[in-house]
């Protein structure tokens, strides 16, 4: 039997929280592995700071072999996470509507380059709401953050190399998105601009300013994202993707 493990939060240059494992974590790990046991690695990425400290305690107290190692507030710092071999989960938890570039968009950016974590949609509206934005995107199941129960099961299923019905392994998944001619995969940095236009109403001056990129390259960018759409305008490109979110 394990302990329940004591976490310390290190705040990371805005880039989410990496969490140091304790002593208690360090012994329950050595323990796991000398038994056997894969440990799980399990990440989050979420920016709702309450249900990211839900989520954690959750995992302490009720799912054995797993620990948390680092979360996210923003697709742009998970994806510098997942781009560092040792920040690799095993399993990522990331919430379908964050601000900016949302869950479907980043699910699909990773399961692209990695096909070692298993991606766990979670979201507290409706899941048939992200249902079949979930399934393309190319994760292994969508779960409710209101119950913890549904929680737990999630993250099992996921540890034991899982998938939940109706959706695919991460290598079959992989494969699809590949080989699917639409819609288009725009990097994080494109879905960026498109979203200040979108949201915010920003022009290049402003965009340029808020990204700290050159007017010259947001209008490179913008250019890119209407040939990779299909689209003769800016506003047109926006309305594609707003769409295809």
């Amino acid at each position: 039997m394990f302990d329940s493990m004591a976490v310390e939060f290190v705040e990371e240059d805005g880039n989410g929280l990496k969490l140091n494992m304790g002593m208690e974590d360090r012994t329950s790990t050595a323990h796991t592995r000398s038994a056997g046991m894969t440990f799980c690695r399990i990440a989050i990425v979420d920016n709702d700071e309450m249900a990211l400290r839900s989520l954690i305690r959750i995992i302490h107290e009720r799912i054995r072999f797993a620990s948390p190692i680092w979360t996210a507030a923003t697709a742009r710092q998970a994806l510098e996470h997942c781009s560092a071999p040792r920040d690799i989960p095993d399993v990522l938890l990331v919430d379908m509507s964050l601000e900016g570039i949302q869950g479907p968009s980043l699910c699909r950016h990773i399961r692209l380059g990695n096909t070692k974590t298993r991606l766990l949609a979670i979201t507290s509206f409706s899941t048939t709401m992200y249902h079949d934005k979930a399934v393309h995107a190319g994760v292994q199941g969508l779960i409710s953050k209101n119950d913890e129960d549904e929680i737990v099961r999630g993250i099992h299923l996921m540890q034991c190399g899982e998938v939940m019905e109706g959706f695919e392994s991460p290598v079959m998944a992989q494969i699809r998105l590949k080989h699917e001619p639409a819609p288009a995969i725009l990097s994080i940095r494109e879905e960026e601009i498109l979203d200040l236009v979108a949201t915010c109403g920003l022009v290049d001056r402003q965009i340029a300013d808020r990204l700290g990129i050159a007017e010259a390259t947001v209008r490179r960018h913008m250019h890119n994202i209407m040939k990779k759409l299909g689209a003769r305008t800016s506003r047109q490109a926006v309305a594609i993707w707003l769409n295809n979110r």
